[in-house]
């Protein structure tokens, strides 16, 4: 699950500096996400749920920061993860 996690990683970097990701982004990546365990799961599901909540973010301006620090704790985890 190397590939897995490196790409999670570019990912919850890139939408935590203010970019997005997509639910086809994902997809493309990691075709059955199932597999993934701990914080691999969590920040696909973190991912995923910043995807699809695009409509929450155009209505309220105080949900991207929240969610983004949500992220951040989650990058911190895969990252943590690392080094055992």
């Amino acid at each position: 699950m190397t590939d897995a996690r490196t790409f999670l990683i570019d990912c919850l970097e890139r939408v935590i500096d203010g970019s997005d990701v997509t639910n086809g982004e994902l997809d493309a990546a990691i075709a059955n996400p199932a597999v993934l365990r701990g914080a691999e799961r969590k920040a696909w599901h973190g991912l995923s749920y910043w995807a699809d909540d695009d409509d929450i973010r155009e209505k309220d301006p105080n949900y991207a920061p929240s969610r983004r620090q949500q992220l951040v704790g989650l990058l911190a985890d895969l990252r943590r993860d690392d080094r055992h």
